[in-house]
């Protein structure tokens, strides 16, 4: 029998064959944490969020757009919902409070990655809030560039939005303006009662008290009131009005400009007491609330010694002059829902030419101009 022979055991050449084998092993084993490490680098997303894009079987959606810092943030955490992945690519990331939650509820609400990211650039935590428990509003972009947007009244435009048909800026106009309160509330005490441009209507009061200092009687000459007064500059404003009118063969007077607090209370009482309180609210102030308690405003007659109306040659001259001397047509056609009074064809406001040419160029009451003011 012929003897095997044993061969002695080589630590050398087993490490030549056995180092290789685990190379390979560990590269094979490693093989998805070299290239996650590289997708990582070329893609700019952390390791550990390209491993999970992976796990959810989404790195190829992933891959085809640039690094989102928003998708980094939120796809580990429990406000990750699949079915934004697109939107989540294409917002902006923004590190505030709650703010994978407020945008989750404002694409349940509907609105679009670039509505978001115009909400988050302009509006505070505290009204994306608000934002977010409201349907969606298809302007809302449109009127958060309006340049008399106002914050603070964000919740006042979403209520006073439901149930109207109402364009963007007439939205945010009407609420600037306060009409989305009744008349005769939320009323602001007029505290610059003797500048020209004061305002003066159904949510803004002058004091009881209030007196101009320099009030002038009207000239005979163009005065058909008992003890007609405007401001001096008015007064001077109106009687060149009056004189630039005449050259056109057009003749007018002022009937009745300024009027006290208590004038104005005993006015408004007995149109009360003679029309009754409903059709009084229509065309006359409450004391305090009229214009005419500023010396700036008047009411103004024909040469037959009435009130004018639209179909006076009177009026005609006046819509189309009586900006170039400073004054307004008040209380406009149509427009009784906004200014709170009925049409008034007589009843013009002093505001120096600068600005009344501005608000008539415009086409808007003054109550509209004032609240689209920045």
């Amino acid at each position: 029998m012929k003897k095997i022979k044993k061969r002695k055991f080589s630590l050398k050449k087993t490490l030549k064959l056995l180092v290789p084998l685990f190379i390979i092993i560990i590269i094979l084993v490693n093989a998805r944490n070299i290239v996650t490490f590289w997708q990582s680098k070329i893609t700019g997303y952390e390791f550990e969020t390209i491993r999970t894009f992976y796990e959810l079987d989404i790195y190829d959606d992933v891959k085809k757009h640039t690094h989102s810092e928003t998708l980094e943030h939120i796809i580990t955490t429990e406000y990750y919902n699949p079915k934004y992945l697109d939107s989540y690519l294409d917002i902006d990331y923004y590190d505030r409070d709650n703010y994978f939650i407020r945008i989750n509820r404002l694409l349940d609400n509907g609105y679009n990655t670039d509505e978001i990211n115009e909400i988050y650039r302009d509006l505070n935590d505290e009204s994306i809030e608000i934002l977010t428990n409201y349907d969606y509003l298809e302007d809302i972009c449109n009127i958060l560039n309006l340049a008399y947007f106002d914050e603070d009244k964000l919740k006042r435009y979403l209520e006073y939005i439901k149930d109207k048909d109402l364009g963007y800026e007439d939205l945010v106009t009407y609420v600037n303006a306060n009409l989305d309160n009744k008349y005769y509330t939320n009323v602001v005490n007029v505290e610059n009662a003797n500048d020209i441009d004061v305002l003066v209507n159904k949510y803004h009061k002058l004091a009881n008290d209030y007196v101009p200092n320099d009030l002038e009687a009207i000239s005979s000459k163009y005065n058909l009131g008992y003890n007609n007064k405007l401001r001096k500059e008015a007064r001077v404003a109106f009687e060149k009005m009056c004189d630039a009118a005449l050259k056109d063969g057009i003749t007018i007077y002022s009937g009745s400009a300024y009027r006290s607090y208590d004038y104005q209370l005993g006015l408004y009482n007995r149109y009360v007491a003679n029309n009754g309180f409903d059709e009084a609210e229509t065309f006359s102030a409450r004391a305090g609330y009229s214009e005419h308690q500023t010396g700036l405003a008047t009411d103004i007659m024909n040469a037959q010694m009435d009130y004018i109306s639209k179909n006076d040659k009177e009026y005609d001259w006046l819509i189309n002059n009586s900006y170039k001397s400073g004054f307004i047509l008040r209380y406009p056609d149509g427009k009784d829902k906004i200014t709170g009074y009925m049409y008034e064809e007589w009843h013009f406001r002093y505001l120096g030419v600068d600005l009344a040419t501005k608000v008539y160029e415009s086409g808007l009451t003054y109550d509209e101009y004032v609240a689209r003011k920045k």
